[in-house]
């Protein structure tokens, strides 16, 4: 089966359970912690190992810290390769605090796992790559054009050899604060954008994240997945007038960390294997759904 390159960062999330978040110059408790691994990137992977889907998870991982040690043996826990080890470079981690209405709010050290360099892709065998996922998060980071570049290069190549490349980008909450041309050299990617109500109507500027769904997809040639949380999801399909929703899944909601990622990687799965957008989509509502109903962003 052909793979799917998963770009991003896998780091180690502190996961803080508060009444509520702390307001200037506050004292707070917090009655409950849990570290575990997580970064968007890993999230994907972890849906797509879900499915049977076939992937490389390529997030650099440092060379010491404890950090880089709890992310090795989790991954080999789950039978995922070390990409690349960046020498005398440690991992950052992610704060995730989570009020009691279940809201979260994240503080991030960004690190060895958002370090690009297009020499940790040199032993991949693009001609068994048929897809490529990466998110907003590392475009803000030094090297983001290069990667941006580096997609588009692989992209090119393949349409040159006769193959059909797919790429996946989820622009995350950051994409207001990432350079209005880089955006642009992303959207002439045409990727298929996953992202949620909030995110589309930062990045489109329209009123409605209907009118933003149509806009985007229009820009991308491609088509669009908009998440609604419990409401479920709004699709825009390439060569469509209109969009349409594809109902959500109730859930006790424990944590919607990682809910985003892991509807994604449940999305690529589904369209590798040959399912309609829509079907693809209520696949991965009933995931997410599950997700939700845990403190992890995957189901095993």
């Amino acid at each position: 089966m052909a793979k799917t390159l998963v770009i991003g960062a896998t780091c180690v999330d502190m996961i803080i359970h508060v009444k509520k978040f702390p307001d200037t110059d506050e004292d707070i408790n917090f009655h409950d912690d849990k570290m575990s691994v997580g970064g968007t990137a890993f999230n994907v992977a972890r849906a797509l190992q879900s499915q049977g889907s076939e992937f490389i998870l390529c997030s650099p991982i440092g060379e010491k810290g404890v950090y880089a040690e709890f992310i090795k043996n989790e991954l080999a826990k789950n039978a995922i390769p070390v990409f690349a080890e960046i020498e005398s470079q440690e991992n950052g981690v992610c704060i995730c605090l989570i009020n009691e209405k279940k809201e979260h709010a994240f503080l991030c050290s960004h690190k060895a796992e958002y370090i690009f360099d297009e020499k940790f892709f040199s032993k991949i065998d693009f001609r068994e790559v048929d897809s490529i996922y990466f998110c907003g998060l590392e475009m803000e980071e030094a090297n983001a054009e290069k990667e941006v570049d580096f997609i588009a290069r692989v992209k090119s190549e393949a349409q040159k050899a006769g193959r059909e490349l797919k790429i996946f980008f989820d622009p995350t909450s950051r994409i207001k604060f990432i350079e209005k041309k880089l955006v642009e050299k992303i959207l002439a990617l045409k990727p298929i954008l996953h992202l949620n109500k909030q995110e589309a109507l930062d990045l489109s500027g329209k009123n409605s994240y209907e009118e933003a769904a149509a806009h985007l997809g229009r820009i991308c040639e491609n088509d669009l997945i908009l998440t609604l949380g419990k409401e479920g999801a709004y699709i825009f399909e390439r060569g469509e007038n209109t969009g349409k929703k594809v109902a959500g899944v109730s859930a006790n909601v424990v944590s919607t960390i990682g809910c985003g990622d892991a509807h994604l990687g449940v999305c690529i799965a589904q369209i590798k294997k040959g399912a309609s957008l829509y079907d693809a989509v209520s696949k991965a509502n009933e995931y997410a759904a599950k997700v939700a109903q845990t403190e992890k962003a995957s189901l095993f």
